[in-house]
């Protein structure tokens, strides 16, 4: 599928997702309940966890990133690297 086709397929649901949440969130009978919750309560309940969980999963993701990455090699750690693979102190590889 073209760039061009996947755009208009965004557009096209995304304004679809818009039209719907202003139809729940604002168009559905006060009366009607699910779990002792009226639906227009669902409505805002729902997005507002969503984005939460987004939110804290991506801290999550940085937090396990930041603790399974290995710390960078000192500079007399790197010195004695460069040594050891025969290239020089100071002077940039050209392999």
């Amino acid at each position: 599928m073209r760039d061009k086709n996947w755009g208009v397929l965004l557009f096209v649901l995304s304004v679809l997702g818009m039209v719907g949440y202003f139809c729940w969130l604002f168009l559905t009978p006060r009366d009607w309940k699910i779990l002792g919750i009226s639906l227009w309560e669902w409505a805002l309940i729902i997005p507002i966890m969503i984005l939460v969980f987004a939110f804290l999963f991506v801290v999550a993701w940085i937090g396990k990133t930041m603790a399974t990455t290995p710390p960078p090699l000192s500079v007399s750690e790197q010195n004695a690297e460069k040594k050891r693979k025969g290239t020089a102190v100071g002077l940039p590889s050209l392999f």
